[in-house]
C-alpha cells in the first residue's frame, strides 16, 4: 500500500505503551530542539543586554500569534490525515495532504500581511520603551517574512507524524537546530568582520533555520508518496475545509493566547524593563514544558485520529489517557528542578540582579503549574485527533482570557509584578481541570468527521 501506511499496524493495534513511546519520544525530543531555538537565541542576547533581550521577548509574543495560526493549520490537516490513514484511505490521504500545503501557503501569506501591518501599533499598545520598539521591530519584521518556511515546514512535519513517523520532524529540527546554533553567534556579533546585526541577526538565524527544514522536508515528503505538486495550493481539495474546521478553533486559541500576552506585557512594562525581561526568561523556561507537551499532544493527535479513522474509540480513548499519564512524568522532573533552581535557571540567560530577582518569582509561582499545562495541551492534541476542538478551545480562550482581569485586579491591590506571575499560574491550572473533565465525558465516535 506504501510508507504512507508503514506504521499503521502499530498505531491502530498495536501496543498502546510502544506506540506512544515511538511517536512520543522523537516528539518531545524535536520539541525540546524548537524549544532550544528560544533558549539559544535568548542566551546570546542576554549577553548584549537587557533591552536586547526585551526587544526580543516582547516581539516574541506577536511571532508567537503567528506561530499558533501555523500550528493550527499543521494539526487541522494531520488530523485529518491521520484518519484517512487509520481508515487505509489512499485517495483520502493524498487529498488531505494537498490540504496541508494549501493551509500552509495561503495562511502564511496572510498571517506575513496582517503581521507586517500591525507590528507596529502592537508594540505602541504594549508601551515598550523607545529603544526596545526600535529593536523589537526589527526582530520581528524580519521573522515574518520568514513565516512561509516555518508554515510549511510545521505541515510537512506534521503529515509525517500523521502517518507515524516522528523520526523524520526530529531530524529535520535537528538540522533546523543545528543553523541556528551556528548561525546566531555569528550574524548577532558579527565576529571576524561580519556585520553585527544584534536582534536582526537573531531572526535571520532563526528565519534560516526554519528554510533550511521546510526545503529540506519538502525533499523527504516524496518517501511518503503524498507530497502533491508544488503548484498543488492553486487548487483546494474540499478536505482543506475539514483540516480547517479542525485547525482554526486551535489556530485562533493560540493567536487570542498571544493577544492576552500581549496585554500582559503592557501591564508588566509599568514596573519597567527589568520585569519585561524576566517575564520573557520566565517565558522561555517555562517552554521546556510546553514543547514536551506539545509534543506528546501531537503523539496524542496521531494515535487518536487512526484509531477512530479504524473503528477503534476505546483505544483512541485510552491512548490520550496513557500518553497524558506518560507526560507528566518529564514534567514533574522539569518542574522539580525549576522550582528548586530558580534563581540560576533565570541567571543561566542573563545576571542582572533586577531581572533575577523578578524571574525567580515567575520560575516559582509559574512553575508549579506545569503539570496542570501537560493536562491541558496533550488532551487539546487528542481532541484535534477526534476532529473535536471547538468546544475545548472556546474553553482555554475564556480561561486565558481571565488572566487580564485577574492580573490587573492583583496588581491594583498591591501584589506588583507577582500578581501578574500569579494570574498566568491560577488559570494554567484551572485550564488542566476543565480540558481533563470535558475530555473524560465526551463520547467519541469512530470514523468522526
Amino acid at each position: 500500500m506504501g510508507n504512507v501506511f508503514q506504521h499503521r499496524e502499530l498505531m491502530v493495534a498495536g501496543s498502546l505503551d510502544r506506540a506512544i513511546l515511538h511517536l512520543g519520544t522523537p516528539a518531545a525530543l524535536a520539541a525540546l530542539l524548537q524549544a532550544g531555538f528560544l533558549v539559544v537565541d535568548t542566551f546570546w542576547l542576554g549577553r548584549v543586554g537587557e533591552v536586547a533581550i526585551a526587544a526580543a521577548s516582547t516581539a516574541g509574543f506577536v511571532m508567537w500569534l503567528a506561530q499558533t495560526l501555523g500550528d493550527g493549520a499543521a494539526m487541522g490537516s494531520g488530523a485529518v490525515l491521520a484518519q484517512a490513514v487509520g481508515a487505509g484511505d489512499r485517495h483520502e490521504a493524498l487529498r488531505a495532504a494537498r490540504a496541508g500545503q494549501v493551509l500552509a501557503v495561503w495562511g502564511s501569506l496572510l498571517v506575513m500581511g496582517l503581521g507586517l501591518a500591525l507590528a507596529p501599533p502592537a508594540f505602541s499598545f504594549m508601551g515598550t520603551s523607545s529603544p526596545v520598539t526600535a529593536a523589537g521591530l526589527g526582530y520581528l519584521r524580519i521573522i515574518l517574512f520568514g513565516m512561509p518556511a516555518y508554515f510549511i515546514f510545521g505541515w510537512i512535519a506534521a503529515a509525517f507524524r500523521a502517518v507515524g513517523d516522528a523520526k523524520t520532524p526530529l531530524e529535520l529540527l535537528a538540522l533546523a537546530a543545528t543553523v541556528n546554533i551556528v548561525a546566531d553567534p555569528l550574524l548577532i556579533f558579527g565576529p571576524g568582520g561580519l556585520p553585527r546585526l544584534g536582534v536582526r541577526g537573531a531572526a535571520l538565524a532563526t528565519v534560516g533555520s526554519w528554510a533550511a527544514a521546510a526545503g529540506a522536508g519538502w525533499v523527504l515528503l516524496g518517501r511518503l508518496r503524498i507530497r502533491p505538486p508544488i503548484t498543488g495550493f492553486l487548487r483546494p481539495p474540499h478536505e482543506t475545509w475539514r483540516a480547517l474546521r479542525v485547525g482554526l478553533p486551535l489556530g485562533i486559541e493560540g493567536a487570542l493566547f498571544s493577544l492576552i500576552y500581549i496585554v500582559l506585557t503592557r501591564i508588566t512594562t509599568s514596573f519597567g524593563t527589568p520585569a519585561v525581561a524576566a517575564l520573557g526568561v520566565g517565558h522561555k523556561l517555562e517552554v521546556f514544558n510546553y514543547f514536551v507537551c506539545a509534543g506528546m499532544g501531537a503523539a496524542a493527535t496521531t494515535l487518536v485520529g487512526q484509531s477512530l479513522g479504524a473503528g477503534a474509540p476505546v483505544r483512541a480513548r485510552r491512548a490520550a489517557w496513557r500518553t497524558l499519564f506518560l507526560t507528566l512524568v518529564p514534567v514533574g522532573i522539569v518542574t522539580m528542578a525549576l522550582v528548586t533552581f530558580p534563581a540560576e535557571a533565570v541567571r543561566v540567560f542573563i545576571p542582572a540582579s533586577d531581572v533575577v530577582t523578578a524571574g525567580m518569582t515567575y520560575v516559582l509561582i509559574v512553575g508549579m503549574s506545569q503539570p496542570f499545562m501537560a493536562f491541558e495541551v496533550v488532551l487539546l492534541g487528542a481532541f484535534a485527533g477526534a476532529h473535536r476542538t471547538v468546544a475545548p478551545s472556546v474553553f482555554q480562550i475564556l480561561l486565558t482570557a481571565s488572566r487580564i482581569p485577574v492580573a490587573a485586579y492583583l496588581v491594583a491591590h498591591g501584589w506588583g509584578v507577582e500578581g501578574i506571575w500569579l494570574a498566568i499560574g491560577s488559570t494554567t491550572v484551572a485550564k488542566g481541570l476543565v480540558l481533563g473533565g470535558l475530555f473524560a465525558a465526551w463520547p467519541f465516535q469512530a470514523r468522526s468527521t
